[in-house]
């Protein structure tokens, strides 16, 4: 009696689902009709006979634009789109709220929320040849160790003047969280031992301790006014050596400490930004299989194909009372896809050319 009665809901979902795309004509479903939100974006303007809202609110809409632009765009592309005239960062604004506005000392202040149409981003940063990053947070182990090259001493956490500034450098835009190491005397001594060599010394024992996908180790270089980074950052799996000399810098003046950090941070958020390129118009076409009777799997695939970032679009290809296939555009590789789809609790079987899922 149950088997009867699962087969007959099969059947049914085989039903709705055929009278579905009839509706639809079998067009294709669009995942990315999303928005991308920035926050606390704060806006002041002298309260007198010139005020005027309206020019207040697009000031907003600018700093907006310009910091979703750092957040999407590697540094190297900001340039281009920097003077891009209100008139058309406007079209881009899907929706926009302001969380708080106050008069105070002849001054207006606001502090908005403004939403900007995904899709009509991308077609925007294509139109200028560029390709964006999909935000995304990140916790990041860093394991941070000064060298003094003039007296061969070294400071990993205790005295290390970067450690202790580091996290005073905010910005709106970074999408990394540093976790940094606890102090271990273990750990301290593996460094001393290993110091003539340490920019080819793995770290292996250190990284296998705090456990974590994602580290960069950092051991910056000091020698007089000459200051060097070297770092090996880790990102999915993606191990990328990174070096960055700066001339004339003092590490006793507070200045040049703020500027030098804010300059690493910004080439570490370039680097999660590579891996997170989408590109729309060179998807990677996916086909894959669910059983047209297991209404739960079917719905629960649908469900993340809708939400993951990357799935530019999808459809159903073929469908019997067999099995749905679906065919998905998605703008990233199919290492990560695997990934987000086993992040979703969908595992897949790729031992054969049509992958399903188990």
């Amino acid at each position: 009696m149950l088997f009867i009665k699962k087969k007959i809901l099969g059947y049914l979902y085989i039903f709705f689902l055929i009278m579905n795309f009839n509706f639809i004509e079998f067009s294709t479903i669009k995942a990315i009709a999303k928005t991308f939100v920035v926050s606390e974006i704060e806006v002041e303007e002298k309260y007198n006979l010139n005020f005027n809202k309206h020019k207040v609110i697009d000031r907003g809409f600018r700093k907006a634009f310009q910091d979703l632009s750092r957040m999407i765009l590697e540094r190297k592309d900001i340039n281009k789109v920097i003077n891009t005239p209100i008139e058309d960062i406007k079209k881009l604004v899907e929706n926009f709220s302001i969380l708080d506005e106050k008069f105070i000392n002849q001054k207006y202040k606001n502090i908005m929320e403004v939403e900007f149409n995904r899709k009509k981003l991308i077609i925007f940063l294509n139109s200028k040849d560029i390709t964006l990053s999909l935000p995304k947070k990140i916790d990041v182990f860093l394991l941070p160790v000064i060298v003094n090259l003039e007296n061969n001493s070294f400071n990993y956490l205790n005295n290390n003047i970067f450690v202790n500034n580091w996290e005073d450098i905010k910005k709106n835009y970074f999408q990394i969280n540093y976790i940094f190491p606890n102090e271990d005397v273990e750990d301290y001594l593996i460094i001393k031992n290993n110091l003539k060599n340490i920019e080819n010394y793995n770290f292996k024992k250190i990284l296998k301790k705090y456990d974590f996908q994602n580290y960069i180790i950092m051991i910056v270089f000091k020698r007089k006014n000459s200051i060097k980074f070297f770092s090996k950052i880790n990102f999915d799996d993606k191990l990328v050596l990174f070096n960055k000399d700066f001339i004339n810098k003092k590490i006793e003046d507070q200045s040049d400490i703020n500027s030098m950090i804010l300059n690493i941070k910004n080439k570490y958020e370039d680097n999660w930004k590579s891996i997170n390129k989408m590109n729309a118009s060179a998807s990677v076409p996916i086909r894959l299989s669910v059983e047209s009777i297991n209404i739960k799997k079917s719905l629960k695939l649908e469900n993340a194909l809708s939400n993951l970032d990357f799935v530019n679009n999808y459809t159903v290809e073929r469908f019997d009372s067999n099995e749905i296939i679906f065919k998905i555009f998605y703008g990233s590789n199919l290492k990560r896809f695997l990934k987000d789809m086993s992040s979703n609790d969908i595992n897949i079987d790729t031992s054969s050319t049509n992958w399903k899922v188990k």
